[in-house]
Order: structure tokens, then sequence, then C-alpha cells
């Protein structure tokens, strides 16, 4: 067992360790277009990453970068700039870049290395955060990737394509089929968010009450990473879901600051220490442990895990939603447009807006009314 409850210096449910240990298991194996010798460097090259200076973000075309059969030894100059592009600057990405990525490498082995990233980071994340080493990568097995996709694979407004299976069921939100294709990976992220963030809950539920902290203080974080990581899938659907939850629940938040505008209330319990801590944790995760024993003191042990394990699994959907392109939900992109939330609040000016098609009032009532017929009805998200 890699991860367990005794392993980390805080409490840390049993279920998050259970889901890390999961993940590391799959590492181990060769994978659906990697070998696990291959999946290793992968991980490697996502932990070397680092984020370059503003002045310094110029990068060769993918034409230029050069990519031959990747060795048991190294990648190629191509694999380690997509690496560092989608675990550094996913919000920048586009589709003209993937869609040309995915023709030199191939759409499954690009799929499957964006989902190595966003599995990994977020476990690494958590570990920084709460003070303890990372977990050195398990020893790679021999054998042989599997080299196929799965059967049924469609085009679904997103970059890469998914599975028909994923695409028919209901219960998924966009990002949820993202990785279809890899169905192993794509399952081993959905449990990794349940553990990390929702926790069996429905996605539009605007009431949770299995946490110790309330799904408004959740949403906060999860809002804010998503601004700072310039994601506009997370960035623009969980501002909607915070409005949401926040008129449900009582709670006068103002949607300006995890935008990181200044106000003088942000209008939840604890905001203002949810705010700076979702701050430095994503601006220097590896300091964020400095702040870890304040959480505790004020928030309590299980609810300072709770906030520490949102942040974490945010920079993993930031980095699926981003790299793969998928669109917004229609109800969350018509609720944004009620009330013009999505362009006051600067959130039009992301890149990742360019994904989805925005509609127009009248289309955006008629959306949110389908909406709510399809939840008295039982019939999905």
């Amino acid at each position: 067992m890699h991860f367990s409850v005794e392993s980390f210096p805080h409490f840390v449910s049993e279920d998050i360790c259970l889901q890390f240990n999961r993940v590391w298991q799959r590492l181990a194996e060769p994978g659906y277009w990697w070998t696990a010798q291959q999946r290793k460097l992968i991980v490697e090259a996502m932990r070397a990453a680092k984020p370059r200076p503003v002045y310094d973000r110029q990068r060769e075309a993918v034409s230029n970068l050069s990519h031959q059969e990747p060795s048991p030894e190294c990648l190629s100059p191509l694999l380690l700039d997509t690496i560092e592009r989608v675990s550094t600057e996913s919000g920048q990405l586009d589709g003209l870049w993937c869609r040309s990525v995915c023709e030199r490498i191939g759409e499954g082995a690009y799929v499957e290395l964006v989902a190595l990233i966003i599995l990994v980071l977020p476990i690494d994340r958590f570990c920084m955060a709460l003070g303890r080493d990372l977990q050195p990568l398990p020893e790679p097995q021999k054998g042989e990737p599997l080299r196929a996709y799965p059967e049924g694979i469609v085009e679904n407004g997103a970059w890469v394509r998914q599975t028909k299976s994923a695409v028919a069921n209901k219960e998924l939100v966009n990002v949820s089929r993202a990785l279809s294709i890899c169905p192993i990976e794509n399952g081993l992220r959905r449990d990794l968010v349940d553990a990390m963030y929702m926790e069996g809950h429905s996605f539009f539920d605007k009431l949770w009450h299995r946490k110790s902290l309330s799904r408004t203080q959740l949403e906060i974080a999860a809002t804010r990473t998503s601004v700072i990581n310039r994601c506009f899938y997370c960035a623009n659907g969980h501002t909607m879901i915070l409005d949401m939850a926040a008129k449900a629940s009582g709670d006068a938040v103002d949607l300006r600051s995890p935008q990181g505008q200044e106000v003088n209330d942000i209008g939840v319990e604890h905001g203002e220490l949810i705010l700076d801590y979702t701050e430095f944790a994503n601006r220097e995760p590896e300091k964020a442990y400095e702040q870890y024993p304040k959480l505790i003191d004020v928030l309590g042990e299980r609810a300072a895990m709770e906030l520490a394990a949102v942040v974490a699994i945010f920079n993993g959907l930031n980095r699926t939603s981003d790299p793969t392109g998928v669109p917004m939900e229609e109800t969350l992109m018509a609720y944004g447009r009620l009330g013009n939330k999505t362009e006051s609040l600067g959130l039009a000016k992301m890149t990742g807006i360019n994904n989805t098609e925005r509609p127009s009032l009248l289309q955006s009532i008629w959306i949110l009314v389908k909406f709510q017929i399809r939840r008295i009805m039982g019939e999905g998200q």
C-alpha cells in the first residue's frame, strides 16, 4: 500500500487514500498507448515542469518540434513540450494546437498523456498541502500497451472523441466524458473527483450535507482555483453553481470575490480565509503547507482537509477540460447569460469560451426551463 491515513501528518479520509492507491496501481501497468516505463517518464516530466514567466511564453510550433517513436529511456521534444503546456499553461491551449499534436502522436496517446497528468498532479498537490513527501512512482511492469480504441467512439463537440456509452450517460457532465477513450483512466479520474470533491452527490444539488464545509464554501475555492488557472469551463460553471448554492443556503456571496476582485464582504463564513488559502496554494503549491495549520485552527481537521482536497482536484479538472476542449454545459451557459454574469465578471475574456456557443436570452430561458423539467422527471443532468 502506497498511501495510508498513517502516512499523512494530518487527518485524511480512508476513501481518499483508497483512490490514491488505485491510481498508483494503475500507473505501474502498461496503458492503452504507452508502456508502463513511458507512462513513468510522462509523470516525471510533469513533476519537473515549471511555469514559464510571462515574458518567456513564446512556444515553438508543433510542426517544428521533433518527434520520433518514444524509447523506454526518453521522450521526444514534442512530447516534453506537450507535457509542459498541459501541466503549466492549460488555460492557453486551443483546438488547432490540440489537433496538431494529435496528428503527430495520435489521439489516443494524447488523451492518455493528459490523463496521467491530471491523475497524478492533484495527488501531488494534496500531499504538498498536508506536508507529506511526494509518493515515489511505482516500478513499471513489463508488457505492451493495448494500442486500440474502445468500441464506439464519436464526435461530441470536444477536440477529442468520446465513447458512445459516455455520451449516452445523462448523469455525466461534459468534463466527465472528456477522457472516455481511455476508460480506466477516465473512471479513476471520476472516482478521484468523488473522493476529493463530490462524495457521490449530484453536481447540480445546491446544498450538500455530508461535509464539514458548505457547498458555498467549497465552490469559492473551486471557482478561485479555476480562475487562477484561466479555465473557462470550470471558472464559468462553478461561478454559476456558487451563485445557485449561495441563494439556496442564504449566503450573500459577492461573485466578484473569487474572480480576484476586491470586495468589502465576501458574504460567507470564513470566506476570506478560504480565498487566501486558495490563492496561496495555487500560486506557490510547494509552500501550501505553511498555511495548513491555520486552516486546522480555524476550520478543524476535516474541513481543512476538504478545502485542500478541492483546491488540489480542481488543478486536475482544469487540466482536463482545457486540453480536451469540452464545451460548457448549456444549462450553466444559459444561467450565466441571465443577468449577463459571464460577461460582467470577466469570464468571457478566457480563451476557453471559444469552445462553447453562447445562447440568446430567450434561448437561455428555454434551456433552463427544460433543465428543471428533466430534474423533476428524474432524467439526469
